[in-house]
């Protein structure tokens, strides 16, 4: 069941497992996409030191990491998901095929 016969229904796993891995791997580089960011950011903050303008920018810099921590939840929660279901359908297909076994 896993490939399907032409104008029949049959899931991909090897789609399910890449698009598992992209979500995993998405949400592993996330945190680190936006260091060049920080690092420039943290640089603008210091100078600024006693200006509005450091807190408004430290401020948005705490904002940005929140974002990211939250998008990488995300990416995480959908890479769990992903994962699931292709064991789901794996064990429906085995189940499946089981019953369908003429002793």
């Amino acid at each position: 069941m896993s490939t399907p016969a032409p104008g029949g229904f049959g899931v991909n796993h090897g789609a399910l497992d890449k698009a598992h891995a992209t979500l995993s791997n998405l949400a592993h580089d996330c945190p680190g996409a936006g260091q060049v960011a920080d690092d420039a950011t943290g640089t603008a903050v210091a100078g600024l030191k006693g200006w509005d303008s450091a807190g408004a920018l430290k401020d948005s810099l705490d904002e940005w990491h929140q974002q990211v921590q939250a998008l990488t939840g995300r990416l995480n929660a959908n890479a769990a998901a992903m994962q699931s279901t292709g064991a789901n359908y794996r064990a429906t297909n085995q189940s499946i095929a089981q019953s369908l076994q003429v002793p």
